[in-house]
């Protein structure tokens, strides 16, 4: 064989042995697709729809895992597991796109439509895009999502996310949700709430809100504009600096209040508990002529922020960072 038709064959089978590893061609989404897997086995996933960089996804898994990172490219690129007995259904356009694992036939665990195996869905998909995800009792991984927003239903799965998306809105009823800023200032509105789940949010300098029954709440932020705490029982541990004209109220029944405030406060500082006691390193706390309770009142500084805490029967605790 002469060196031209022997370097052509080597090409040739080159090609040919890297042809299964070659990324898959992006397809447009189609307007409904069923993919099922067999009773007793599960299916391996390996699709790539093209799609707007800022377009909408929406997820929903009952059981398993729930992955996905967004990318510079614009394309969902879907990887991951069916369940043996599930099939996912794909539905939308280049713009809005929507998978739902679901039962191939009446039965399973949730009952007429609850899939009988765990789905592991693992997505890469473009960075400024609007998701949502709707949950049960699978785990959730959120990760360099910057687009409108980021919504996660959940009911008993464990929730992480980090970017930066201008509005985020989680609600987790038995399961904990960690979620971490990639870019300072671009978060304006963070809304994470919980039944028993503990929450720790970390970087949202906007508008935040966390609400729990008997989680514990862990927030820590360079500084914020506007932060809201609430809990029946559980602490309340706040590590930040507020905002020149910013309101930061904590509240809990039985829980603990922390705060960790910087040195060089300027806020106005209210506190108040009926039976549980103010430990503060600003101002004067204030011992309830009748009854156990406590209370602080201090100006810090100009007072341009103003400060709030609350608790019926457990302590708080204003120190400096």
């Amino acid at each position: 064989m002469n060196p031209i038709n022997r370097q052509l064959a080597c090409s040739i089978a080159l090609a040919l042995l890297l042809a299964p590893f070659a990324t898959r061609a992006a397809e447009a989404p189609p307007s409904e697709e069923a993919i099922s897997a067999d009773a007793d086995t599960a299916k391996a996933l390996d699709r790539s729809y093209s799609f707007s960089g800022d377009g909408s996804i929406e997820i929903s898994n009952v059981r398993g895992s729930v992955t996905v990172t967004g990318s510079s490219e614009n394309r969902i690129g879907l990887g991951g597991s069916l369940g043996a007995g599930s099939r996912l259904i794909v539905e939308g356009d280049a713009k809005h796109i929507e998978l739902h694992v679901e039962a191939q036939h009446p039965g399973g665990v949730l009952g007429k439509h609850g899939p009988p195996s765990d789905t592991s869905l693992v997505l890469s998909v473009p960075h400024a895009v609007a998701l949502k995800l709707e949950l049960v009792s699978a785990d959730s991984k959120v990760t360099g999502i910057d687009g409108k927003s980021l919504e996660i239903e959940s009911v008993s799965g464990m929730v992480h996310a980090s970017g930066a998306p201008r509005s985020i809105e989680i609600d987790n009823v038995s399961g904990g949700v960690k979620f971490d800023a990639l870019h300072a200032g671009a978060i304006e509105r963070a809304h994470v709430q919980t039944v028993s789940g503990d929450i720790g949010v970390g970087g949202v300098e906007g508008r935040v809100k966390l609400e729990t029954v008997s989680g514990r709440i862990g927030y820590v932020a360079p500084s914020v504009t506007e932060f809201n705490a609430e809990s029946v029982s559980g602490t309340i541990d706040v590590a930040t600096a507020p905002a020149k004209g910013a309101h930061l109220r904590a509240e809990t029944m039985s829980g603990t209040v922390k705060m960790r405030l910087p040195a060089a406060l300027s806020a106005r500082l209210s506190a108040s508990t009926f039976s549980g006691g103010i430990k503060s390193d600003f101002g004067s706390v204030k011992k309830a002529e009748y009854g156990p309770g406590s209370s602080l009142d201090a100006r810090v500084g100009d007072g341009d922020a103003r400060i709030e805490t609350e608790s019926f029967s457990g302590s708080i605790e204003l120190r400096n960072q």
